[in-house]
């Protein structure tokens, strides 16, 4: 279930990101719902991404290289 919910997530990042690419603006209002909701626009990568799911990957990340033998 947590990974359809993810894939849906990530299919309305897409279609928002390319809302803001066609129209060069979501509008402010909208822009502060996003906010409020932990979804921004990354200006170097020209994508909305959650914050949520970049903890998460970051997090993951971190604990394979803590356990792996490389660090120990």
């Amino acid at each position: 279930m947590f990974e359809g919910i993810i894939s849906l997530e990530k299919a309305a990042l897409e279609r928002l990101t390319e809302d803001r690419i066609a129209s060069g603006s979501l509008g402010e209002e909208v822009e502060e719902m996003l906010f409020s909701a932990g979804v921004y626009w990354d200006e170097i990568g020209q994508e909305y991404f959650s914050i949520d799911a970049f903890q998460k990957e970051i997090f993951e990340r971190l604990a394979a290289e803590y356990v792996s033998e490389d660090y120990a």
